[in-house]
Formats: C-alpha cells, sequence, structure tokens
C-alpha cells in the first residue's frame, strides 16, 4: 500500500484506526434519525440557531426517550461549528431527541 495516510488512537479498543478523508454530511431540522440506524461516528456538528436560547440533545438510540449523551445550549442567536476531537462513538445511532430554536443542524459522521 503507497501513499500518506492520517492514524487515530483508538483509546477505548486500543487500536490504530484509519482517519476518513470524508465524511458523510446531512442537514437536519427537526428531531428524529440523523442518517440510518446504525453505529455511526460523529466528526463535527454545525448549528445554526433561529433565535437566542436554543438546546440541542443527541441520544445513542433509533427512537426517543433514551438518555441524553451529548447537548449545547446558545444563549445568542451565533451560528456554531464544533469538531470532535476525539470523534463521538454512536453504538445505535444518533437520534436528535430536542431540537429547540434551530434553522438547522449539520452532522459531519461516517
Amino acid at each position: 500500500m503507497s501513499g500518506v495516510f492520517l492514524w487515530l488512537w483508538d483509546y477505548v479498543n486500543k487500536k490504530w484506526v484509519k482517519a476518513p478523508a470524508a465524511v458523510l454530511t446531512i442537514r437536519k431540522t427537526g428531531i428524529g434519525q440523523v442518517g440510518t440506524a446504525e453505529a455511526h461516528t460523529l466528526y463535527w456538528i454545525s448549528m445554526n440557531p433561529s433565535a437566542a436560547n436554543s438546546m440541542l440533545e443527541l441520544t445513542d438510540a433509533t427512537a426517543g426517550g433514551s438518555g441524553v449523551v451529548f447537548d449545547m445550549y446558545h444563549a445568542t442567536r451565533d451560528h456554531m461549528h464544533m469538531v470532535l476531537n476525539p470523534p463521538m462513538f454512536f453504538t445505535n445511532g444518533i437520534y436528535i431527541e430536542t431540537l429547540t430554536s434551530f434553522t438547522s443542524v449539520m452532522f459531519g459522521y461516517i
């Protein structure tokens, strides 16, 4: 194999994993499943609040009602792009449990 590769240390599984060259992107405007209901690794989130006091809650699930694993609150209407380093692993799927006062949220995942 030739070329240059970027490797990341997976401390949970104690092994090196090849970093992706690209991620899938999806824009969501309401609660529900992000992509397909299966394991995903979340690399970044880009949030566009429609008003101040916006809130986002994510669960590792395929339906509503599970425990929140990621939440974000914005006191202002400022856009925010967040790179998750290290990326966040979801076993069952990425599910938007709460999406209050957002125009949209974009996800970069594999």
